[in-house]
């Protein structure tokens, strides 16, 4: 009996100290989160998410980045908050698509219109980090920094002759004049057709960066486009020029303009939710349809980066439509499209949902093809100005190796049975019939997509045939074309629901999403290893590893996976079976 009581004393020493260790860890993660008011400082950069990879690895890979909307959310409570008196950007690389730095930039207007100080503070920074230090009131910039404000780039790559050494041709079938993505495998330069498109949205992009930058620094277009032309400064001559207001250090800024003020660090203030404060208020879900959309459940793959499965975002509408207790919906889509099955999926269950309550459309950096298809039956839509939407079109394919396996001595022998046996089969192209039979199918779902564009917009089918044929189109021409409804971000697209649900732009709403929340186990592994830079790097060799031997070989695998999974070639490829796929033709990126 003596022994047990010596072993439970020792179990429970054991116990109490574990639980002792996590509540002080708790503790200390509470503590840690620290909002005294005063100056908000805003350590500005990085890409700003739609969603966040919420599973446990992808969160020690960096997936803690604050989200957009997270970010715009709170700039909004910032500039009512008594407890905050001003805003202070230190801009440190913004990798965001221009749609989100449109919203961002609008978010530190509004907060600018509340009557509060915003300063920005330049320590070398091009275009995107100029347009959000624009919206300040002052502009600071180091003595030794470089500003590089450069104009307007579209990028296309082509890969036909690359693969023509390799020993394979792309065989695709489109319906659409402007469908050009299948231009990537299937040619060495844009066609015509594609080129028009690419140079239409290059000038829209081009008038919508003077106009934002003249607007916000007060000048006219004419010298906003002489300081692009020039493109580099210094920061004497940004300063002689105007495109800064002086020149200094970070700890000036914070000493001389805010002296003896209480700082609050902005990604703190974001974790400071007021608690219990939205009972009683109305609430409007928020669904996200962010990547590429293809069957099965919503992923972050190494390969194609961020996946929207039908299954889950199907799932999510569903549930969006049983809460009795949400009244409204918003649709966030950052899409370039992909799987017709899956956008159909999608598509439907919008309109089941919308025979119970009304669904808003936001759209982020890209709502086309595929991504315009679940899309278009909103009863609102907005988008950015610099949103790419549109490309109403479709596309098929698949790749003939046969050359390759030739070239690598593999001699391929087929017992088929059935004329189109060998229909997927990568040992050739489509044979005539074959184009014939895709060709009819094809044309058959574009006229239901202009059918389904036609309803959604209330649109006769030449007028959607019109502005259709595939092409893409930025959010300001969209609105011109009549595909959206009024130019704006996720914050536009919350008016509109208090709109809809007879509220007022002030009246306060819960917004609501649906996520897999980090256990409180994971929550506390995350927050110490977040801070430790040597595990965070241990963790990036472990998950970078496979690519060791070939990067060792002078090969920049990383690299090289990084751009093909950006700009959308690793899930084109993934796509490329025969299935129909709506998806936008390419990724414009600007310098």
């Amino acid at each position: 009996m003596k022994k047990f009581w010596i072993v439970f004393a020792v179990v429970a020493v054991l116990v109490g100290g574990g639980l002792g260790a996590v509540w002080l860890l708790v503790h200390s993660l509470e503590e840690s989160v620290s909002v005294d008011g005063g100056v908000l400082v805003w350590d500005l950069g990085g890409s700003f998410p739609e969603e966040r990879d919420d599973s446990f690895w992808g969160q020690m890979q960096g997936g803690g980045d604050l989200t957009l909307a997270e970010t715009v959310l709170a700039l909004e409570r910032a500039a009512r908050d008594e407890r905050i008196t001003a805003l202070v950007m230190d801009l440190q690389g913004v990798d965001a698509d221009w749609a989100k730095v449109e919203e961002l930039a609008g978010a530190v207007a509004d907060f600018r219109a509340s009557g509060k100080p915003v300063v920005a503070y330049l320590d070398g920074a091009d275009t995107r980090d100029y347009v959000l230090a624009a919206q300040a009131e002052q502009v600071m910039m180091s003595p030794e920094a470089t500003l590089m404000v450069l104009g307007v780039t579209a990028q296309l790559d082509f890969m036909k002759d690359t693969l023509d050494k390799l020993g394979m041709q792309a065989d695709f079938i489109h319906v659409g004049k402007y469908k050009s993505a299948p231009e990537r495998m299937t040619r060495s330069e844009a066609s015509a057709a594609n080129r028009e498109m690419i140079e239409a949205i290059v000038d829209d992009r081009w008038a919508a960066l003077l106009d934002q930058l003249a607007a916000a620094r007060g000048r006219g277009r004419d010298e906003v486009a002489a300081w692009i032309g020039q493109g580099m400064f210094d920061a004497p001559s940004a300063l002689a020029a105007g495109v800064v207001d002086t020149l200094g250090y970070w700890e000036d800024l914070l000493e001389q303009r805010f002296a003896d003020q209480d700082v609050t660090d902005f990604a703190d203030y974001c974790l400071d939710r007021p608690r219990g404060g939205g009972r009683g208020r109305p609430t409007v879900g928020l669904v996200y349809l962010t990547g590429v959309i293809m069957p099965g459940e919503s992923r972050f793959d190494r390969f194609q980066g961020k996946i929207a499965g039908s299954e889950t975002v199907v799932d999510h509408l569903a549930g969006m439509a049983e809460d009795d207790g949400i009244e409204a919906v918003i649709l966030r889509v950052d899409s370039p499209g992909g799987s017709v099955l899956a956008s159909d999926l999608i598509w439907r269950q919008i309109r089941r949902l919308q025979e119970r309550k009304p669904v808003i459309v936001s759209m982020s950096g890209m709502a086309a093809s595929g991504g315009y298809y679940v899309a278009c039956p909103g009863d609102s839509i907005f988008a950015d100005p610099a949103t790419l939407t549109g490309s109403i079109g479709v596309y098929a394919g698949k790749m003939d190796r046969s050359a390759m396996y030739r070239k690598i001595g593999v001699n391929r022998e087929f017992v088929t049975r059935g004329e189109n046996a060998l229909l997927f089969s990568d040992a050739g192209g489509f044979s005539a019939g074959q184009r014939a039979l895709f060709t009819a199918q094809m044309q058959e779902f574009y006229e239901r997509f202009l059918q389904k564009v036609g309803e959604g917009r209330k649109l006769e089918r030449e007028a959607v045939h019109a502005v259709a044929q595939g092409r893409v189109w930025t959010g300001r021409q969209a609105l011109d074309h009549g595909l959206v409804d009024g130019l704006g971000g996720l914050s536009r697209a919350l008016d509109s629901a208090r709109w809809t649900l007879g509220l007022e732009r002030d009246d306060r709403i819960t917004l609501v999403s649906r996520g897999k929340e980090l256990s409180l186990l994971e929550r506390i592994l995350l927050q110490s290893l977040r801070d430790n830079a040597g595990v965070r790097a241990a963790v990036a060799a472990v998950t970078d590893g496979w690519a060791g031997p070939l990067a060792g070989a002078g090969l920049p695998v990383p690299t090289l996976l990084a751009t093909l999974r950006e700009n959308g070639t690793l899930a084109r490829v993934a796509l490329m079976d025969g299935r129909p796929v709506a998806m936008a033709p390419f990724w414009l990126t600007v310098q």
